[in-house]
């Protein structure tokens, strides 16, 4: 549910039509600069073009030999590969990288940096791990197919062919990993990214498969286009194809905070303290404390969130009870949203007391995200500040 929700929330169709824009404007440097650098690896550069063909071909299969030919002439050209034109390759291929990074610090949520020049040494260091993923995919692929062949007289056509396209699936899989793992302006857990890379990698091969019916499909197409339907066909393709590619960064994101979405059900769930699911909130930010346990103390830069399970905690104000907290409420909003120093002390009185505590950060990236949970939020805040 989050998954779709955060689709939702983030505007995928706007995103992934800003990624699907760039990519194809970016496509020919960077096939430009993968084919230098294989064809300098490889002593048969056709060899080199052959394997990247088949790659771009799912990608843009309508225009990919368009593409290709396009590569083989400017390589061919007189201008040779001078530093200064793959310092410009380079260049043009950043577009893409900087809305990649873009979309993705969106969809997780995160501030985006205003350095500029940082920003660009990023995306010319991104374009750099496109082409070295892309190469090490092509070449896992070559090595995958020559250990298949040799399968041939040991078992049936039917299971070698089964055998290569499950490796290149698990290729693909790593390669996709590696890819958001590089690209995720925060660290996620290497499970979460696997998961978001089998989802991408399942997609694509599902459009891969599917592309024979989408061009029986598009036939009608040819009437209202003319020459452009295999450029409107790729665009719609290319669309489609790095569609999976953001369904599976917002999965990783959705595992990503989930920790925050249990942690969300504080403002959701009524007497959650009662409900079975405090058991995994005490786990990940729970902690019990003893009778005059000081939580926070006047003038201390506490800011953070209470939410009392067990037991109450006294509110003092000049060491005068201004209230008392008891178990399903919270406490300390005010010097979080400000961001001032506490006015008040905060004391254990029962004889024990069990206590979920939330950041700043988390509290705010909940606020920010889910405008009822914000209103009720700020209800309570309205309330406490009347009764006061």
């Amino acid at each position: 549910m989050e998954l779709f929700d955060g689709c939702h929330r983030h505007n995928f169709m706007a995103l992934n039509a800003s990624i699907s824009f760039f990519t194809l404007f970016a496509m020919v440097p960077l096939i430009l600069l993968i084919f230098f650098f294989l064809s300098q690896w490889l002593t048969n550069s056709a060899f080199a073009l052959a394997e990247l063909e088949t790659v771009t071909s799912h990608l843009l299969p309508q225009i990919n030999h368009k593409l290709m030919r396009e590569v083989i002439n400017f390589s061919s050209s007189e201008l040779g590969w001078g530093i200064f034109l793959i310092i410009i390759l380079f260049l043009a291929a950043t577009p893409l990288t900087a809305s990649l990074r873009s979309s993705f610090i969106v969809i997780l949520g995160l501030a985006k940096s205003k350095k500029f020049f940082k920003n660009k040494f990023k995306d010319i260091f991104a374009v750099l791990a496109i082409m070295i993923l892309f190469c090490a995919y092509i070449f896992i692929n070559i090595y995958l197919t020559k250990a298949t062949t040799y399968l041939d007289g040991y078992i049936p056509v039917i299971e070698v062919s089964f055998l290569a396209s499950f490796l290149s699936f698990i290729t693909m899989i790593i390669v996709i990993t590696g890819f958001f793992q590089f690209y995720m302006p925060i660290k996620i857990k290497k499970r979460h990214l696997i998961i978001g890379s089998i989802l991408t990698t399942v997609c694509w091969y599902f459009l891969i498969n599917a592309f024979d019916f989408f061009i029986s499909m598009s036939q009608s197409y040819g009437l209202f286009y003319g020459s452009l339907r295999n450029l409107f066909i790729s665009l719609i393709w290319l669309y489609l194809n790095t569609g999976a590619l953001l369904i599976g960064a917002e999965l990783i994101a959705a595992l990503h905070k989930q920790d925050l979405l249990l942690l969300k059900q504080i403002f959701i769930i009524k007497n959650i303290h009662r409900h079975p699911i405090i058991k995994d909130l005490m786990r990940i930010y729970g902690s019990k404390y003893k009778k005059e346990k000081v939580i926070f103390s006047t003038g201390e830069q506490d800011f953070k969130l209470y939410f009392v399970i067990e037991g109450e905690v006294t509110i003092l104000k000049n060491n005068k009870i201004i209230e008392i907290i008891q178990a399903g409420e919270y406490f300390g909003e005010d010097s979080l949203l400000s961001r001032l120093p506490r006015v008040n002390k905060a004391v254990v009185s029962s004889d024990w007391c069990r206590i979920i505590t939330a950041n700043e950060l988390h509290i705010k990236k909940i606020l920010t995200e889910d405008p009822e949970v914000a209103m009720r939020f700020l209800n309570h805040l309205a309330k406490t500040v009347r009764s006061l």
